[in-house]
């Protein structure tokens, strides 16, 4: 027995005496190297990792060190490395279920988990973690830590996927955490959310919490104190850039600096006393001080003074709330005030992205905002509410509402009254050129009431602005989805709002009302009533302008009819809505439409037309459109033109879209294999992944693009009948046809073609323009070609340019050649991308340029990595040492100095070889040199041209050199210099100051600039300039509204006219420039005499996009003209004037007032060369010969006269009666018209181009000498008291005009037996307007009673008869004839002749008129009285007659 109880003893010491022998084991170091290999061995074989273990020691009792701990996951990835981890645990606490931690020492720790973790990544640092704990009661679940250190530590959390599985499990934690002292020393934390774009990011500085609590069980979280210096925080919501001013989908806080005392969390119970609290954000704004108590209890919230301060800023929180009023049966009353000062700076960051105008303009006063409530949520009221800017607006809002969370019962009302003071600030919103044609009137008050009862929610607003009001009445029950507005605008006077429009009065009403939000229900209905009762728009009356509109059981009905004169049209629309099925109609009939004038647009343009159009859709890909518009037509200040009616035809269902655009012979027609959704869908596509190749890699692949096209074909067709040429022949272009065709599909990708034939431009034809492209497997090929042909004296020649577009890189060649076929022009350039830049490079190695052979260096480069790196080796060179060399030096390893040397270019050269350049000579030289820095680059440029001419007339030596400095703060500096025949005539010297407002200050000065330097660019016998230009700008201010002043001096300066053959000289004083504004005194403008042309007044320049003008132009018995009679000149004589005006306003909008008069002792005479009553158009048997060779063989329209801009002009035009005004209609004189007279003539030319004319101007005498084949030389001599009158039509006048010449004849009366001499006027009247010309001959007899009675017996009609007859012959043919009986029969031949060539004389000199007449022949036995006509006479007798049409 004893045996077997020794037996069994030695059993059970046996495990015991194992389990001491391996503790013991486990103290000894071989055995822990031993079981520590074995363990990491075991370990990777399971978990398929590289395990190392540098060393573990345990020591008695519980000290266990761990160092050089790390884990591979094949190949390469590290997860986790350790330096070191020390543990030091009390034995004898663990039998009681207590832990007790002397300290846990970590350092040194990796972490990357990579893949290993599904959704989540982890990887960072962790520099060191000590933690020291007095006790971790694990029955109890109660811990004590009493030091907790983490120092320079930076762990990164990814989570790809942001929804997180639903835990099901639920076990309550109870634990109680008693924190003595937790300290964060420099410790980094970011959580990034791919799927989400979601990134936080957070440096902790330091950080520091002291006697913390944690009671899990309770809900309970406490701290004595908390504090953090100097730490920044980061969220971003997406990964769009930050949006300028206060981004909240991108926070940035910087320089955070808080300390808490008395922190207490629990249920209701909260407490902080906040006493330190500092951070900035990325935008700017600055929290400088957050200070107060924030205290709660099971009874109430009290916030007793809660103050938040910015530099700017303060604002300050007061507020009581029991927790009983925000219960759902609410007892108690809660207060609340809020005291706000907002400080400009703040709320611009706040508010964001604002044009810079805006933000200067805004009042720097700050806003003042007061907001109090009382009440709980069964009743709450409003006790202050009060917005306040000084200067600019203030409202005051007061109101109560009833059962707050009840919506059924709720009740309540809302009062707001507001006023405006000046509010022009907001006028900066707007872009500059559109500011001074709004305003916003002081004074505007707006007063408004808002309730809600019964569900439903009303409003009734009231807007006064002077006499005018703007009311609003609305309703809406969300309940029955019910609603009716009702808007009234009641003498509204515009003009306040808009001071340059002319829209004086406004009277309005527009009333809504309907049931339903659903429009394919048919139980939605509503109804649009508009009207305009009265519109004043400058001198018109609009009283009827409505639109109607309604929608019953799925019809839609809209008819709009405007009477306005800038916008008259009739307009219907009627539609049917279904879910799957919409049909509509749209009628317009556009009679005018004022786009300027309704501030659509700034430049002139009003259009009318009809419009149809159907549509019908089922709302998803099967649609259809017909557009036609028709009767169109549009008027600009060129020219007013009818464009072809346009049709447009859309149509897409599940596999086709189709659109067809026609206009005349314009063709448009995009046809593509898919519903418009999915084309949509493709393209989005291709734009999304060309953006993103370009970002990341610079280039495109069009190879990887080509499965994402669309198939698609677009064909363009044109030729002279279409808007598009109606358009270009407005700018004198002009073209045969237009061809186009491109296509792009996922087989064959991107293909083009298209043609212009026969372009023309003035003088200039190009008969054929081509380009192609298309896709290969390895990129895009393109090639353009231009093709003239010979055309009078224009020479024929060939161009192009070719090319490809490849993955990385692409190449472009340009050739040119003549009508011979010689090359001018041979030269490529290729581009690569290389990593971080791209590297062109040119071919081929033996270039030509204007015909003549270059040479390039074959490894030539230019290498562009950044505008500081920049490397290039590239020479041209030609003959006579032309050449181009660019070349670069090292600086630093990144930037190197770039140098480009232009040498000996001949312009001459360039000039001929290419036709279509003007003439020139020189020699051009330039260097070019850049030099990049650190913070900035440098530029220098040197050029000059020997002995310059252009259009054989001399420039002179022309030098220029300018530098460009960059200086320090991102300051710049630029010095420019003109020199011409080696002798400087101009500088420019500017300083560019960057900061919140960029700054600029400069000079520009005039040394003797020669004004005959702009001759050789002036055309030919327009004008010739002299003399110098001195004077000196200095510039200065902000950048965006600098301030010149200065003077400017024009040294001996002249302007010769040569059409007038005039010279005309300025004043050589000082034109003094002052705050932008270029002052005249007295400044004088001379011609032949000493009386100048006076100018006095301003020209203000402060705004460059509107210049304004306040001139004074006075002139008193100046001398215009005094010029003799040469060959060049068009106008000869003398011509005094005195001028007495004013002009003034905007320079694209002058007014011009005043009197203009031409004084005695003016004879000018204007030389009439180019006229149908010119002795060479006169002369049927002469040709004239004309050189076709610089015009085309198509007529051009005709240029409309020079326009005037906006310019509004009232003369009073007197002439003194002596002034003297002749014609010339022959070089030598012989034919002329010499007229002298005077009157009162008022001129007026309006804004919109219109010229009015009214007034008198009688002749008091002049003479007309005229000669034509068949009518020998004559004088006529102008009647006194003749006169022409103007009535508006200056083009039209109304001529009284009698002109005769004394003819002393022979005549035979009957009675007598002998002839007698007589002297008789023969002559012409012109009466009747000179659309509607009166023409007469006339013949009288003043000085013989007896032959005038004879004349006066006779009809006009024959009285005209014996003038013509006199005039061609000499004779008076009324009855016996000179010398006794004559025999006076003019034969068939002589009527015949003098028939035709006077038509013929009729038919040039009055182009409009219509001459025919018959001589009346008398019989062998026709006595001097005339004789009678004989009934029976034969054909050849004739009957003269006059009479003449217009």
């Amino acid at each position: 027995m004893r045996v077997w109880i020794k037996r069994i003893g030695v059993i059970c010491l046996i495990p015991i005496a194992l389990v001491l022998l391996l503790s013991i084991l486990l103290y000894i170091p071989p055995f822990q190297n031993f079981a520590v290999r074995k363990a990491t061995e075991y370990a990777g074989k399971v978990t398929g990792m590289q395990i190392g273990i540098e060393q573990i020691r345990l020591s008695f009792p519980l000290d266990l060190t761990v160092k050089g701990v790390e884990v591979v996951n094949p190949p390469a990835d590290t997860l986790l490395s350790l330096q070191s981890l020390t543990v030091r645990v009390r034995a004898l606490p663990l039998l009681r279920k207590q832990v007790l931690v002397e300290a846990i020492d970590l350092r040194n720790v990796k972490v990357n988990t990579g893949t290993m973790i599904e959704g989540m990544e982890i990887k960072g640092f962790l520099g060191k973690l000590y933690l020291h704990a007095d006790r971790i009661d694990l029955s109890e679940e109660k811990a004590t830590f009493n030091t907790v250190d983490l120092s320079d530590t930076a762990i990164t959390l990814l989570l790809n996927d942001s929804t997180s599985k639903e835990d099901t499990t639920s076990t309550p934690l109870n634990w109680v955490l008693k924190l003595d002292k937790i300290s964060l020393d420099r410790v980094a934390f970011a959580l990034q959310m791919p799927s989400d774009s979601l990134r936080l990011t957070a440096f902790v500085n330091k950080a520091g919490l002291n006697n913390g609590l944690v009671d899990l069980g309770a809900e309970q979280y406490k701290a004595r104190n908390f504090d953090i210096t100097n730490s920044t925080f980061a969220y971003d919501g997406n990964y769009a850039a930050p949006e300028q001013g206060l981004d909240f989908s991108h926070i940035s806080l910087t320089n955070l600096n808080t300390t808490i005392d008395s922190i207490l969390y629990q249920g209701k119970e909260i407490n902080a006393h906040i006493k330190e609290f500092f951070v900035e954000e990325r935008s700017g704004l600055k929290v400088s001080a957050l200070a107060g108590n924030v205290r709660s209890d099971h009874e109430q919230i009290d916030v007793p003074d809660l103050l938040l301060q910015t530099p700017n800023s303060e604002v300050r929180l007061t507020a009581t709330i029991p927790w009983s009023s925000l219960e759902d049966h609410p007892q108690g009353s809660m207060k609340a005030l809020l005291n706000a000062s907002l400080g400009k700076e703040d709320l611009l960051i706040a508010a964001g992205s604002l044009p810079e105008d805006f933000k200067k303009a805004y009042p720097g006063k700050p806003l003042a905002i007061t907001a109090g409530v009382e009440g709980n949520l069964s009743s709450i009221r409003i006790t202050q509410g009060d917005i306040m800017l000084p200067g600019a607006f203030q409202m005051n809002v007061t109101g109560s509402m009833e059962s707050v969370t009840d919506s059924i019962r709720r009740t309540g009302e809302i009062q707001l009254k507001a006023r405006s003071g000046n509010l022009d600030f907001l006028l900066a919103m707007l872009p500059a050129s559109q500011r001074d044609q709004f305003a916003i009137p002081a004074g505007i008050q707006l007063k408004g009431e808002a309730t809600v009862a019964n569900q439903e929610y009303r409003t009734e607003l009231v807007l006064t602005q002077d006499k005018g009001k703007v009311g609003l009445t609305a309703r809406y029950n969300p309940v029955q989805l019910a609603y009716e507005a009702n808007l009234r605008i009641d003498s509204l006077e515009p003009t306040h709002f808009m001071p340059k429009d002319s829209l004086f009065w406004l009277t309005a009403s527009v009333k809504a009302e309907g049931r339903g939000t659903d429009p394919f229900s048919e139980r939605t209905w509503a109804k649009l009533d508009g009207k305009i009762s009265d519109i004043r728009y400058g001198a018109s009356s609009v009283s009827d302008v409505s639109i109607d509109g309604s929608l019953e059981k799925n019809l839609l009905k809209v008819d709009l009819l405007s009477k306005y004169p800038l916008a008259k049209m009739d307009v219907s629309l009627n539609a049917t809505l279904h879910k799957h099925e919409v049909k509509a109609m749209l009628i317009a009939d556009v009679e005018n439409m004022d786009l300027q004038g309704m501030h659509l647009m700034a430049n002139p343009f009003a259009t009318s037309f009809q419009l149809f159009a159907e549509a019908e859709s089922n709302l998803d890909e099967d649609n259809t459109i017909d557009v036609t518009l028709g009767n169109w037509e549009v008027v600009t200040p060129k020219q007013s033109f009818k464009p072809k009616t346009l049709t447009l035809h859309a149509r897409t269902d599940i596999d086709t879209t189709r659109v067809s655009f026609h206009a005349g012979d314009l063709g448009i027609i995009l046809t593509g294999n898919d519903c418009i959704h999915h084309i949509t869908d493709k393209l989005t596509k291709v734009s999304n992944d060309i953006t993103l190749q370009l970002e990341r890699d610079s280039t495109v692949n069009l190879e990887i693009l080509r499965p994402l096209l669309p198939d698609m074909y677009l064909e363009v067709r044109a030729g002279q009948d279409n808007p598009i040429y109606n358009y270009l022949q407005t700018y004198y272009v002009d073209f045969k046809s237009i061809a186009m065709n491109a296509y792009t599909s996922p087989e064959t990708g991107i293909r083009m073609d298209a043609s212009i034939y026969d372009l023309a431009r003035d003088t200039m034809q190009i008969d054929t323009i081509r380009a192609e492209m298309h896709q290969d497997s390895l990129g895009l090929l393109y090639s353009a070609q231009v093709i003239k042909n010979k055309y009078r004296q224009q020479q024929p020649f060939s161009a192009g340019l070719d090319g490809q577009i490849r993955y990385g890189f692409g190449d472009a060649r340009l050739y040119f050649k003549d009508g011979k076929g010689e090359t001018g022009l041979l030269l490529g350039i290729r581009a690569d991308k290389i990593q971080n830049g791209v590297k062109f490079h040119l071919f081929p190695d033996d270039p030509i340029i204007a015909f003549r052979p270059f040479k390039l260096n074959p490894d030539n480069y230019v290498v562009v990595r950044s505008m500081k790196d920049i490397e290039a080796n590239l020479r041209l060179s030609g003959d006579n040492n032309a050449a181009l060399w660019i070349h670069s030096q090292a600086e630093s390893d990144e930037m190197e100095e770039v140098h480009a040397e232009l040498n000996q270019i001949d312009l001459g050269i360039i000039s001929n070889a290419f036709s279509y350049i003007p003439p020139m000579k020189g020699i051009l030289n330039a260097d070019f040199q850049y030099a990049p820095s650190d913070s900035a680059f440098m530029v220098v440029a040197d050029m000059n041209i020997d002995d310059l001419y252009y259009e054989n007339e001399r420039v002179g030596e022309l030098m220029f050199n300018a530098v460009y400095l960059p200086l320090e703060q991102g300051n710049h500096q630029v010095d420019m210099h003109l020199f011409r025949d080696r002798k400087e005539v101009s500088a420019i010297t500017a300083l560019y100051q960057m900061g919140e407002t960029d700054h600029i200050s400069g000079t520009v000065e005039f040394m003797h600039f020669p004004l005959d330097i702009a001759n050789p660019f002036i055309p030919d016998d327009m004008a010739k300039m002299g003399g110098d230009l001195d004077g000196t700008l200095a510039i200065s201010g902000q950048s965006d509204k600098p301030m010149a002043e200065g003077y400017l001096i024009l040294d001996t300066a002249s302007v010769y006219v040569g059409a007038a053959g005039s010279t005309f000289r300025f004043d050589d004083k000082r034109i003094e420039i002052k705050n932008n504004r270029i002052l005249f005194d007295q400044y004088g403008i001379y011609a032949y005499n000493k009386n100048p042309f006076i100018i006095n007044g301003e020209v203000d320049f402060n705004d460059l996009s509107r210049m304004t003008a306040n001139l004074k132009l006075t002139a008193n018995n100046l001398q215009l003209l005094n010029v003799k009679k040469n060959e060049e000149s068009l106008v000869y004589g003398k011509l005094f004037v005195n001028l007495n005006s004013t002009v003034r306003g905007p320079l694209d909008a002058l007014t011009m007032r005043g009197d203009l008069q031409l004084l005695g002792g003016t004879n000018i005479t204007y030389v009439l060369k180019d006229s149908p009553l010119t002795v060479q158009d006169r002369m049927s048997d002469m040709v004239t010969f004309t050189s076709f060779a610089d015009t085309l063989r198509r007529r051009m329209p005709r240029k409309p006269p020079l326009p005037m801009g906006g310019m509004d002009m009232l003369m009073t035009i007197h002439i003194d009666p002596v002034v003297q005004a002749n014609v010339d209609l022959s070089p030598d004189q012989s034919n002329h018209i010499n007229l002298e007279g005077g009157g009162d003539l008022s001129f007026q030319y309006t804004p919109q181009g219109d010229m009015f004319l009214n007034g008198r101007y009688t002749l008091s005498g002049g003479t007309i000498k005229y000669s034509i084949p068949v009518i020998p030389l004559k004088e006529f001599n102008v009647q006194e008291g003749s006169y022409v009158q103007w009535t508006g039509n200056p083009m039209d006048p109304t001529l009284n005009l009698t002109a005769t010449e004394r003819v002393r004849t022979s005549v035979t009366l009957t009675g007598q037996s002998s002839p007698r001499l007589v002297n008789f006027d023969v002559g012409i009247e012109l009466t009747q307007q000179l659309e509607n010309l009166g023409l007469q001959f006339t013949l009288t007899a003043p000085e013989d009673m007896a032959m005038q009675e004879e004349l006066t017996s006779k009809g006009p009609e024959e009285r005209a008869k014996l003038a013509v007859s006199m005039l061609v012959t000499g004779m008076y043919l009324g009855g016996g004839g000179g010398g006794g009986k004559v025999n006076m029969n003019m034969g068939d031949a002589l009527t015949s002749f003098l028939q035709s060539e006077i038509n013929n004389i009729a038919g040039s000199a009055l182009k409009s008129v219509d001459i025919s007449f018959g001589m009346e022949t008398y019989d062998d036995n026709g006595d001097a009285g005339g004789g009678q006509t004989s009934p029976s006479a034969s054909p050849s007798d004739s009957i003269m007659t006059v009479s003449v049409w217009f």
